[in-house]
């Protein structure tokens, strides 16, 4: 069994190709986590990691993997969201020759190219709903049918999953299956935002620094990193990233000098669209209650959950936000609200987004 150590981990973080990175093992909740990883990786359960967005759920998932006995085989990642719907399957399973136009050769998919190691599957929350029925019943068989193939084949892969999501809201409106949940969960890692392990940021901003620099630019001075403790960081790690690499664009001496550091006007947001303010959120409501065809909308049940949507999307600065507050995936909201402007409601174009 592998030890994983700080300096790993960091190697982890500068080789990787994703944008989730890890948090420094600095802060006594991250060394905790970090702990607890390691022990969980002896195991083969299935792990799940949550915690809002950019905060490093994929780095976390190669500590297990690089800590456990599958560390010499393959560690393939796939985020669930960014899949079109009409490919999930295609991807995780692969498909025969023929199986559809264009097929014209033999594909592997995920948990074939994953065959002895882990397949990390991120933001599992937003995976259709028929994929999540054929993904519990491979975690039950251990086998797969690739698309078009009548011939089931057996794979030996380790799943982890991660959502930003809270899960069991989603199960509670009926999104995701709690069969699958409970086979998925065997363990559940939750990494918290930057902002509430501060202790972190410091070496994160090094880590970073080297990992832009190749190691030629290591100093920050003592006030850009105060500067960088006092940011509310909104976008996690993610954002921390970009704000060191811009400040070595900025930089004009052999040190991030405090004048180097600086924010993105929309770092109180984690997506580049701003909502409607409380003042459209509040015409909005009222219109919305005016109108007798409410009842057509088909997500919508009574006006308490109306009020429900409104409100979080008033209180909260992104969809994303307003979402996890609800206890319902960003999909979900995003179909909500077009919901409410195919009824003729006046709903601004943020809102009416897909």
């Amino acid at each position: 069994m592998k030890l994983i150590t700080h300096g790993t981990v960091s190697r982890l973080i500068m080789n990787s190709i994703t944008d989730d990175y890890p948090f420094g093992f600095v802060d006594p909740e991250s060394v905790a986590l970090f702990e607890l990883a390691s022990k969980v990786a002896k195991s083969d359960v299935q792990v799940m990691i949550t915690g809002p967005s950019g905060v490093g759920k994929e780095v976390l998932a190669r500590v297990v993997h690089e800590s456990s006995l599958r560390s010499n085989f393959p560690f393939v990642a796939l985020n669930c969201a960014a899949i079109p719907e009409n490919l999930v399957e295609d991807t995780l399973f692969g498909h025969e020759k023929g199986a559809f136009t264009g097929a014209n050769q033999i594909n592997k998919g995920f948990f074939e190219e994953a065959e002895g190691g882990t397949l990390f599957l991120d933001e599992i929350g937003e995976m259709p709903k028929n994929l999540q029925s054929k993904l519990l019943r491979v975690l039950q068989e251990k086998q797969i049918y690739r698309v078009g193939a009548t011939k089931a084949i057996d794979v030996d892969v380790r799943i982890i999953s991660a959502t930003n999501i809270n899960i069991k809201s989603a199960i509670k409106n009926k999104e995701f299956r709690e069969d699958l949940y409970f086979r998925l969960g065997g363990f559940i890692l939750n990494i918290k935002k930057l902002r509430d392990r501060p202790e972190d940021i410091e070496p994160l901003a090094r880590i970073f620094i080297q990992k832009h620099t190749n190691g030629q630019h290591p100093k920050i001075c003592r006030n850009a990193i105060n500067i960088l403790k006092g940011h509310t960081w909104p976008g996690n790690v993610r954002e921390l990233e970009n704000v060191i690499l811009r400040a070595i664009i900025m930089s004009e001496s052999e040190e991030i000098l405090e004048r180097d550091i600086t924010f993105d006007e929309l770092s109180d947001h984690e997506e580049d669209i701003s909502l409607p303010t409380s003042l459209e959120s509040e015409t909005i409501k009222k219109e919305i209650f005016s109108f007798a065809n409410v009842k057509k909308l088909p997500e919508l049940k009574s006006n308490s959950e109306l009020n429900e949507i409104l409100n979080a999307l008033k209180m909260h600065s992104t969809r994303d936000n307003a979402a996890r507050e609800l206890g319902i995936s960003p999909r979900t909201l995003r179909q909500k609200l077009n919901d409410f402007r195919k009824a003729g409601l006046p709903v601004p174009s943020p809102y009416a987004r897909t």
